[in-house]
């Protein structure tokens, strides 16, 4: 049994997936799903091959899959070494208990950063933890500013400069199995 071949260690089984247009996405959707996340450059014949359905069925299925919002863009994955000049910082945020309709303009301007990779939402010591390509901890106060420029949203941060990335998981883990 190869790595990929693995099945999750828990005996339950996986929850119902749905697009965000509320689509149920099913097995052969899950396949394409996979395969898309290993190598998205694959042909349609080589997917409708992998995962035995025609190549009109395919890419009927792509297209759904795309139009449902599962499948949100086609992109490369790169190697991280190459901006070993900016690396990677996590921020966790403890936030002030500000209403949710001044919140909302704190997280448009989480969006709009182009330094934060990623924001979410997290449960315990920290409300937000993001991801962001600082050149150093040290440019952390320019962004806070940028981000809490009245300093009404913000009331601590924790700054964890990422080493390096050990494990990255590509598929998501929930779409084991090799379709083919």
């Amino acid at each position: 049994m190869t790595r990929n071949d693995r099945t999750p260690t828990s005996t339950q089984p996986l929850p119902p997936l749905f697009a965000p247009s509320g689509v149920r996405l099913d097995a052969t959707d899950l396949k394409i799903l996979r395969l898309l996340q290993t190598g998205a450059r694959a042909s349609i014949q080589d997917i409708a091959r992998r995962i035995e359905l025609s190549h009109s069925g395919t890419l009927h299925r792509l297209r759904r899959l795309e139009e449902s919002g599962a499948v949100l863009r086609y992109m490369a994955e790169l190697d991280a070494s190459i901006f070993e000049a900016w690396p990677v910082t996590w921020i966790d945020l403890a936030l002030t208990r500000s209403p949710a309709a001044r919140r909302e303009r704190f997280e448009q301007a989480i969006a709009e950063a182009p330094e934060v990779m990623e924001a979410i939402e997290i449960i315990g010591e920290f409300d937000l933890s993001l991801r962001a390509a600082l050149r150093q901890a040290a440019d952390w106060p320019v962004l806070r500013a940028a981000l809490d420029p009245q300093a009404e949203f913000i009331d601590r941060a924790r700054i964890r400069p990422v080493a390096r990335i050990v494990k990255r998981a590509v598929p998501h883990p929930l779409l084991v199995g090799d379709p083919r």
